[in-house]
C-alpha cells in the first residue's frame, strides 16, 4: 500500500476543514518537495489555514447597481463589503456572520453570473503590506500583493464605495 503524500494529505484538511481547495495542478508540483523542503511557497502552502477575498471590480460595481434598487444606506453597504473581506466560508459558500447582516451581500453573490472575487492564501505580511497566492479561477497560481493603505474607489453620486485593491504581480511556474 502506497503511503499518502504529505502534501497532499495537508491539502485534504484544509480542504474539508476550512473549505480552502489547493488546484491539482499546485498540489501535483509541491507534492514533490521534500517535508523539510525550504521553498517559500511550499511552506506557505503547509501553513495555509487562512485566506482572504479580494472583490473584482466588476462584482462591486453589480453589487451596486442592486444597491441602486435596494434601500440600503451607503455607510451599511460599506461595512458589508468591507467586513465581507474576512467573513466569506468556502465550505457554505456565502457570507457568514453572527453579528453582521449579509443577505444583501449574499443575494448579489448568489445573482452574479462570473468571478465575484479572487482567494488568496496568506504567503507573507509586511508591516507595510501582504502577499497571496491565489487559488481560484483564472488567476490561479498567480502572486497577488496590496498595500495596506490601497483601495480602489467607485464614486456613486455624492458617495463612494471602495474595496482592497490587490496587484497580480507574477504567474508561478508549475511545471
Amino acid at each position: 500500500m502506497e503511503k499518502e503524500n504529505s502534501f497532499i494529505k495537508h491539502c485534504n484538511i484544509i480542504q474539508s476543514k476550512y473549505g480552502i481547495v489547493i488546484p491539482e495542478n499546485i498540489q501535483t508540483y509541491f507534492a514533490k518537495f521534500s517535508e523539510d523542503s525550504d521553498n517559500f511557497y511550499y511552506q506557505a502552502l503547509k501553513k495555509a489555514d487562512d485566506y482572504k477575498i479580494f472583490y473584482t471590480k466588476e462584482f462591486i460595481e453589480f453589487i451596486i447597481r442592486k444597491y441602486a434598487d435596494a434601500a440600503i444606506d451607503f455607510e451599511f453597504l460599506q461595512n458589508s463589503i468591507d467586513e465581507g473581506n474576512y467573513e466569506y466560508s468556502l465550505l457554505e459558500k456565502k457570507f457568514v456572520s453572527e453579528n453582521i447582516d449579509f443577505s444583501f451581500l449574499n443575494t448579489c453573490l448568489q445573482e452574479y453570473d462570473s468571478i465575484p472575487f479572487y482567494i488568496g492564501i496568506y504567503t507573507f505580511e509586511t508591516c507595510g503590506g501582504e502577499e497571496f497566492l491565489i487559488i481560484n479561477d483564472d488567476k490561479t497560481g498567480y502572486i497577488a500583493g496590496r498595500s495596506h493603505y490601497d483601495f480602489e474607489k467607485i464614486e456613486i453620486n455624492t458617495s463612494s464605495i471602495k474595496y482592497q485593491k490587490i496587484d497580480f504581480i507574477k504567474k508561478l511556474q508549475f511545471k
